[in-house]
């Protein structure tokens, strides 16, 4: 006949698991957050590539994934 398990072990074995997990997620979030505005970097240099487009492609994406100069542009 087999043991039951430990309930406060298969909890803590539980909560560990939760807990990893989530970092985890967070950690591969914020590493496909930064592999997405490294492919942004530059942008405003390309040919072809001017202010009204800029623009419309700030626009699409948020604000808050470019910086703005001192001018008001974003890159």
């Amino acid at each position: 006949m087999a043991k039951k398990p430990n309930p406060v072990i298969r909890k803590a074995k539980e909560e560990g698991y939760n807990n990893g997990f989530k970092k985890g997620f967070e950690l591969g979030q914020e590493n496909a957050c930064l592999v997405f505005a490294n492919k942004f970097d530059g942008l405003e240099k390309v040919p072809g590539i001017g202010p009204k487009i800029m623009e419309k492609i700030v626009n699409h994406f948020g604000r808050e994934y470019f910086e703005e100069d001192k001018s008001g542009s974003v890159r």
